[in-house]
């Protein structure tokens, strides 16, 4: 291959930057969501938990709405501007009314705008790399593109609290107004670089019996698979949630170095997650390739996400032991670290490789249809987050993960068995092959 095929199209730098701003733009505003709710609107810590997860659980629906109107409508250049639009606007609601109106506004032009554009900057991406004739970068070009959308996040979730804290919540809610304008017009800029768009307007595919049957198998097959994932969501969102108030609640959260005392905001630990992200996703790389290469020690898709569910349940069960604890008396802000570690790791095991697997076994004409599907179990696990941010204001902290440790064992059990059935699918496949 020359030199010039193993370039990154010039476009992939406009998404790249665009995308790590508006990410850092929307994690951020989430990160001071549950507080500013508390402090700003008095509500109660179940209602603002509980808005919070329902906010973020709209923000995975949406992805639907947005990619029909991209794929029937506008094309994915335009839907990503005409929404980038109202995403702005309740940015700057959001920061400017103080009011239960405002807030309901401002969640609804936010939930509205990235979650219509969150389907389309990746699709928008992997077709300009189809379209140049680089599919050999692909893989490459989708783990910078995740990368950025943590590195933004580490940026904000981490910093907002502090300017939160030192010059309240209109600056802090500025900033992530600034940053949406900034990645809009990153975007806006690359128009020349992106590919042109075919829109299929009124065109309906005609499916034959033998592929509505494929469809419908590889739906039954893979529900057992989306069902369980649905319960990993509704525990790893909790960060924003009960997480947050267990860290405001139960943790020390200064930290002392010689002299020097340094106070976190309890919303400012959520940053774990991307920064743990960022570290750990070149080594998780690197294991996965290592093993994949090890005929004697290969890992299949279901064996990787089954580590990761057995990591979640290691996860809650720390989190258990943290919460009797603090009961008793504030304990280190340590304990929710290794937690971050173990819920971080687990996510690269079971979010990352449980899509790949999906895809894998889904038909060809189901890909796109499966990651709508994939972004639902998001939203059906926020949802459930929701009513258990309300359990946990109405017991202990310890009885609450516990009660979380023993519904997420309960689901790796489970996992296990729906594992099971695609080893024997990946063994049948081979053998055929």
């Amino acid at each position: 291959m020359t030199d010039e095929s193993n370039k990154h199209p010039r476009g992939f730098w406009f998404i790249f930057w665009g995308e790590l701003a508006e990410r850092a733009s929307f994690y951020g505003m989430k990160t001071l969501l549950l507080l500013y709710m508390i402090q700003k609107l008095n509500y109660g810590d179940a209602d603002s938990a509980s808005v919070v997860s329902l906010f973020t659980a709209f923000c995975y629906i949406l992805p639907i709405l947005g990619g029909y109107i991209a794929d029937h409508w506008l094309g994915k250049f335009k839907t990503i501007i005409y929404f980038a639009i109202p995403y702005i606007m309740g940015h700057i609601i959001l920061g400017t009314f103080t009011t239960e109106v405002g807030l309901y506004t401002a969640l609804l032009l936010l939930a509205g705008g990235s979650g219509s554009i969150k389907p389309n900057i990746s699709t928008l991406m992997g077709l300009m790399y189809q379209k140049e004739g680089k599919t050999h970068l692909m893989t490459q070009a989708f783990s910078w593109f995740y990368m950025a959308i943590n590195i933004g996040a580490a940026i904000t979730t981490f910093s907002l609290p502090f300017i939160r804290d030192r010059y309240g919540y209109g600056a802090a809610f500025m900033a992530p107004t600034i940053l949406m304008v900034v990645s809009l017009g990153i975007f806006y800029l690359g128009k020349k670089y992106y590919p042109k768009e075919e829109i299929k307007r009124g065109q309906r595919e005609i499916k034959t019996p033998e592929q509505k049957h494929e469809e419908r198998t590889a739906l039954i097959r893979l529900s057992g698979l989306f069902l369980l994932i649905v319960f990993f969501w509704s525990i790893f969102d909790q960060s924003y949630s009960t997480w947050t108030l267990f860290a405001r609640d139960y943790m020390i959260l200064d930290i002392s170095l010689l002299s020097w005392t340094w106070s976190i905001p309890p919303d400012a630990v959520q940053s774990l997650n991307p920064v743990l992200i960022v570290v750990m996703t070149p080594l998780f790389a690197w294991l996965w390739s290592r093993t994949d290469k090890d005929e004697t020690h290969r890992l299949s898709s279901p064996r990787k996400m089954l580590i990761g569910f057995i990591l979640v349940v290691l996860c809650m069960a720390l989190m258990t032991v943290a919460g009797y604890l603090g009961v008793t008396e504030k304990i280190s802000i340590m304990w929710e670290l290794g937690a971050y570690i173990l819920i971080t790791m687990a996510e690269l095991c079971i979010s990352v490789v449980g899509l790949q697997l999906a895809f894998e076994e889904a038909p060809e004409r189901m890909k796109s249809m499966i990651t709508g599907i994939w972004l639902f179990t998001v939203f059906l696990g926020d949802t459930l987050a929701a009513w258990f941010s309300r359990i946990y204001t109405q017991t202990t902290p310890g009885n609450f993960f516990g009660i979380m440790t023993i519904m997420i064992m309960g689901v790796t059990v489970l996992f296990y068995f729906v594992g099971r059935r695609f080893e024997h699918g990946a063994m049948n496949n081979a053998k055929k092959g």
